[in-house]
């Protein structure tokens, strides 16, 4: 999923020259394709994930369309406040992408587990939470964001290697499920990188 965000962005960000992209201090040669074309547009940030989310505030309230990207937790847990107040207590249109939902660190440690995430980010004003299930979700909602102008969004991605669910692209709208398989007895809801599990 990862590498999809990383190719689709890069594509995108030319078209686009409001995009900023914003990382934690990860993501280095996943984005060198993306600093060939964009260079004056990524921002190292460093391991100062609350300051890098205070600079997607500022950016996203200046007319540019921020996207900070860092691994769940550090993106997530340790910057509620900031995203809280300095993010969507002003409807700032500033994107957060973060790599590695669930458990996909877990060999990394507790330090790296994301299960309270989503909650978090649903329970905050303004703040609309996409979790695609594959690469191909990843792509359209990218797309579908930057199209849209109405406020702070949450993607949360897997890491890689996870499997397609979809042949081709589904229709993808915002605060819309994807019926995957249909049948009349058993009805299954999922999201993110678990929905190849559930399937």
């Amino acid at each position: 999923m990862r590498n999809a965000f990383a190719q689709e962005l890069t594509r995108i960000a030319p078209e686009d020259e409001r995009v900023v992209l914003l990382s934690g201090d990860i993501g280095n040669r996943l984005f060198n394709d993306y600093k060939a074309v964009c260079a004056d547009r990524f921002v190292n940030c460093g391991v100062a994930e609350a300051n890098m989310i205070g600079m997607a505030a500022g950016l996203a309230l200046s007319g540019l369309r921020p996207i900070a990207y860092t691994i769940v937790p550090f993106l997530i847990t340790r910057t509620i406040e900031q995203i809280r107040i300095d993010i969507c207590y002003h409807e700032a249109p500033a994107l957060l992408v973060g790599v590695g939902g669930g458990l996909c660190y877990a060999r990394l440690g507790a330090t790296h587990h994301s299960c309270e995430d989503i909650a978090l980010m649903r329970m905050l004003p303004g703040m609309r939470v996409i979790c695609p299930a594959d690469s191909t979700e990843v792509r359209l909602a990218l797309r579908a964001v930057l199209a849209d102008d109405g406020g702070p969004v949450y993607v949360r991605i897997g890491k890689k290697g996870e499997p397609d669910v979809h042949d081709a692209e589904p229709d993808f709208q915002i605060g819309r499920s994807i019926p995957l398989r249909e049948g009349d007895e058993v009805c299954l809801l999922a999201t993110g990188n678990i929905v190849p599990v559930a399937l």
